[in-house]
């Protein structure tokens, strides 16, 4: 169970906004949209290096989640930033 960032309501809607340098093509942006859907993630947004996804359960991945899933699959992050609402 992922742990929800500071002073977010646990069943609030919260969004990461991920930059993803390496993320460029449509094969890139493919395996990262189903990577992230198969993390149960809503992806809301992808283009070239950058990918926005939503969360509405706090057992969702976090951002270490989501780090570490793409860095797995060989996507290097650059920046996760957290909005809520």
């Amino acid at each position: 169970m992922a742990i929800p960032p500071p002073n977010v309501n646990p069943n609030q809607l919260v969004r990461y906004v991920v930059q993803i340098d390496a993320m460029q093509d449509t094969d890139s942006i493919g395996q990262v949209r189903q990577l992230l859907t198969e993390l149960k993630l809503l992806v809301d947004r992808i283009e070239p290096g950058e990918v926005e996804v939503a969360v509405t359960h706090p057992d969702s991945p976090g951002q270490d989640d989501i780090r570490e899933a793409l860095l797995e699959a060989g996507f290097s992050v650059q920046n996760i930033t957290v909005q809520t609402g």
